[in-house]
């Protein structure tokens, strides 16, 4: 698996999470000569927290039930 985004994520009551992305890639050089193929992604937090991603803005920490929401960040 391979870190492929990592993102704060803000509870409705200012609670703050790293949220990581992970990737996992097949090889299918040996299938069609085309090489990795995008398969499972994950979510979770830096200490382990599983994470559901409800819409692409949106998730849900599993163990606690809460929902946070990216945080947009401005580049100046």
């Amino acid at each position: 698996m391979y870190k492929v985004e990592q993102f704060l994520a803000e509870t409705d009551t200012g609670k703050q999470y790293v949220i990581i992305k992970t990737q996992e890639y097949f090889d299918t050089d040996d299938v069609d000569g085309s090489g990795d193929v995008e398969s499972i992604t994950s979510y979770s937090t830096p200490d382990g927290l599983r994470v559901n991603m409800i819409d692409p803005e949106t998730f849900q920490i599993i163990k606690t039930h809460e929902i946070v929401r990216k945080v947009l960040t401005t580049h100046n």
